[in-house]
């Protein structure tokens, strides 16, 4: 089975698209996608993405199949893949129109990770859609082409867990017999935001567990406002932490050497990816709430709901320090939590897909 990857240089969009490779084969091809001319900006979210591919998805919406390979030539950095693949697989919309037109031009099954806005559904041989976009978009639920998940497909396996925590030890040294807490901090986008009120709350709560033989590996995602990552620098002495990873420093990114080695995994609510990412090591992980634009519900609650009523981990607020201390207390006495394997899931649906295929 050859398998071609699209990369939009968002490690956690790749990461879902290559864990789902993994499961099935692990030769697989990475192509990456890259476009001229002007670029547009996500509501809330750092950082812009080329016209170009809505573009195209509007071409292949109207079914001019002919004009949308001629614009995808023409805007295109890359060209097309050189080789011929039996799965196109991709995360997110930017890529969606791109994968549908490589796919169908090299005749391969397109496979795409999370809905893809403002194209045709039935287009697609199949769609892995996260539980909460169930309720975001109704419609989908009567897709045959649709496969739900509960949380994000992810690369984490035991065996990169304990690949990625050799090469950070390598690097760091730990208190021995210490019990070392992962930090997983995310940032701002249409629905969340973390401000240096949150982080101090954050830093609050670490040093009391600091005082129970806790030491602590605090990483930030791209999201993270810069003013928080300034106030994590400053104030990162209270709670002596074994290793921060923020932009910038000289060492590599160690993000699953993180979660190889902690005994426990703290993570912002605001990322699903980093959620079921956390979620997937088996390890005890509390979801942490941050601020938020709106009140009202978030569709990502119900998947952090059904994440909790099924013992992948639990959540709370962070305004009650002293109860979130007793409560990792306990969760570090209970010995095993459930795996959540969502890639492995997703790639026992796609071979399903392939072999009635061939059938």
């Amino acid at each position: 089975m050859k398998i071609l990857i699209l990369d939009d240089s968002i490690p956690g969009n790749t990461n879902q698209s290559s864990g789902i490779a993994e499961a099935l084969n692990p030769n697989f091809q990475m192509f990456s996608v890259d476009f001229k001319g002007p670029s547009y900006r996500l509501p809330g979210r750092k950082g812009s993405v080329k016209i170009a591919a809505k573009i195209i998805g509007l071409l292949l919406r109207l079914k001019a199949y002919r004009c949308a390979y001629k614009a995808y030539r023409y805007l295109s950095k890359n060209g097309m893949p050189k080789n011929l693949y039996d799965i196109v697989i991709s995360a997110g919309s930017y890529l969606a129109p791109v994968n549908l037109l490589i796919s169908k031009k090299i005749n391969a099954k397109s496979i795409c990770v999370m809905t893809p806005d403002g194209l045709p559904l039935e287009e697609f041989d199949l769609l892995i859609v996260p539980f909460h976009d169930a309720a975001r978009y109704p419609k989908i639920r009567k897709s045959r082409n649709i496969f739900f998940t509960l949380g994000a497909p992810n690369r984490i396996t035991h065996l990169l867990l304990n690949r990625e925590k050799e090469k950070l030890l390598n690097e760091i040294k730990l208190k021995e017999g210490s019990i070392k807490a992962g930090v997983i901090i995310g940032g701002n986008d249409q629905n969340y935001f973390i401000d240096d009120r949150w982080a101090k709350m954050l830093f609050d709560l670490l040093k009391k567990l600091s005082d129970d033989n806790f030491v602590f590996l605090i990483t930030v995602s791209r999201r993270t406002p810069e003013e928080v990552i300034e106030f994590l620098r400053k104030n990162s002495y209270d709670i002596n932490p074994a290793y921060c990873e923020f932009p910038g420093t000289k060492h590599g990114i160690h993000y699953f050497g993180i979660l190889g080695v902690c005994d426990i995994l703290f993570v912002t609510e605001d990322s699903v990816t980093m959620i079921s990412e956390a979620c997937s090591t088996g390890k005890p992980v509390v979801i942490l709430g941050v601020n938020r634009r709106k009140r009202k519900q978030i569709p990502f609650d119900m998947t952090i709901r059904k994440l909790v009523e099924k013992g992948y981990c639990i959540y709370t607020g962070m305004n009650d320090s002293e109860k979130i201390v007793e409560t990792v207390k306990k969760m570090l006495r209970k010995k095993v939590f459930p795996i959540l394997n969502e890639s492995k899931k997703c790639a026992l649906k796609i071979k399903e897909l392939m072999n009635q295929t061939e059938s």
